[in-house]
């Protein structure tokens, strides 16, 4: 390993191993974004499978906006 990739794991140990990049260390899962298809101005617009350029990791968990029809409708509401 060389002097540089020494240098940067012993900085990176020392900030709890978060990456200065992306700001997330190991133990983190990414930042939360919502997927809406049904309401696309409100839903997160870039690539949700992004991974930071230096440490690999994803950036982001991505959740899927479900509607279900309302409870008075045939089949709606929660089973």
């Amino acid at each position: 390993m060389s002097f540089e990739g020494r240098l940067r794991r012993l900085e990176e140990s020392g900030r709890g191993g978060v990456c200065p990049e992306c700001g997330l260390s190991p133990k983190d899962k990414g930042y939360m974004i919502m997927l809406d298809e049904e309401r696309p101005e409100v839903s997160f617009k870039g690539d949700p499978g992004e991974r930071c350029g230096r440490c690999g990791r994803f950036l982001y968990v991505a959740l899927h906006v479900a509607y279900d029809s309302p409870p008075d409708e045939e089949g709606g509401g929660l089973t």
